[in-house]
């Protein structure tokens, strides 16, 4: 049975490709021993960035960050989270710490549940602020990607927006006035010279903290966008659906497990991508994936749809 639980990762996964989507959230197969190193560098930089809080200094800001980067599986040349250690600290002691001392409350890691109609849905928060007076409400959401840009990311935003406004019951005419969001983007153009001089790392700091500005109408068009998705995969006969074609070929494959798996993705693999042979899949039941599925299983499972 489906997970019935919702969220942004799992709107935008149903939207980029139905066959990830059938695999993740329908099947509910997991992988083991495949680590994309796009994902590693995203969860090393949010583990750093968990630890920070505004008593924390550069200096141990950046013990910290070389100890989680020690044994980092990723180029750390190509992904050089190190360099930006400068840049997120100044970052947070300009911007956090301001609001903390305005008297916001700050939450690291926030879960937000609520539901969207009859179906639950969860977001997980990097950074909240909230001022417990004001009711004011600053977003902030990590992004490790190359670039500061927001385009694709607007919709996590306002389903973040969404279920913020529920909780804290902000009337609808005030949602804009009482809630900011951002992306963060600490590794987007990254310098050397951040990592001994302070002006240049504050500079590129705020150079890439964008802000969504959204009206009331964004976020109903969200809300509808993500009901249409709701209702499509309901109705969709989950059983038979054909893996080539549901799957669609992107730039996200980079971040897919299932990639280059003749049974799951077969059109990766006729694109030439091969699914590693030490990479074991796994139910999601299984907490401990002791027990990997055998490819008679996997035949199983798929029989219907790849018949």
């Amino acid at each position: 049975m489906a997970n019935p639980r919702w969220s942004a990762s799992r709107f935008g996964t149903f939207k980029g490709c139905k066959n990830k989507y059938n695999i993740v959230y329908i099947k509910e197969l997991v992988v083991s021993g495949r680590e994309s190193p796009l994902a590693a560098k995203g969860l090393s930089f949010h583990e750093i960035a968990e630890w920070m809080d505004s008593s924390k200094t550069l200096r141990g800001l950046t013990t910290f960050a070389k100890k989680k980067l020690k044994d980092a599986t990723f180029d750390q040349e190509k992904y050089p989270i190190i360099k930006a250690i400068p840049r997120f600290y100044y970052w947070w002691q300009d911007y956090i710490k301001k609001y903390e001392e305005q008297g916001f409350e700050l939450f690291r890691e926030n879960w937000e549940y609520g539901k969207i109609d009859e179906h639950n849905v969860i977001g997980a928060i990097d950074v909240l602020l909230i001022n417990p007076k004001t009711k004011e409400v600053k977003i902030v959401d990590y992004k490790t990607s190359s670039q500061a840009k927001l385009n694709g990311y607007e919709n996590q935003l306002l389903l973040y927006v969404y279920l913020l406004s529920k909780r804290l019951k902000i009337k609808e005419e005030d949602i804009t006035k009482k809630i900011e969001t951002y992306g963060f983007f600490p590794l987007a153009g990254l310098k050397d010279e951040e990592l001994s001089d302070p002006e240049i790392a504050k500079k590129m700091m705020m150079k890439n903290m964008k802000q969504l500005v959204y009206t009331i109408e964004d976020v109903d068009n969200a809300l509808k966008e993500f009901r249409d998705i709701i209702k499509e995969s309901d109705n969709t006969d989950w059983e038979n659906i054909d893996p080539k074609e549901a799957a669609t070929m992107s730039f996200a494959c980079s971040f897919c497990d299932a990639c280059g798996h003749q049974l799951l993705c077969p059109i990766s693999y006729q694109a030439g991508l091969r699914f590693p042979r030490k990479a074991k899949i796994h139910l999601k039941s299984d907490k401990k994936l002791e027990s990997p599925i055998t490819q008679e299983q996997l035949k199983e499972m798929f029989n219907k749809s790849s018949n």
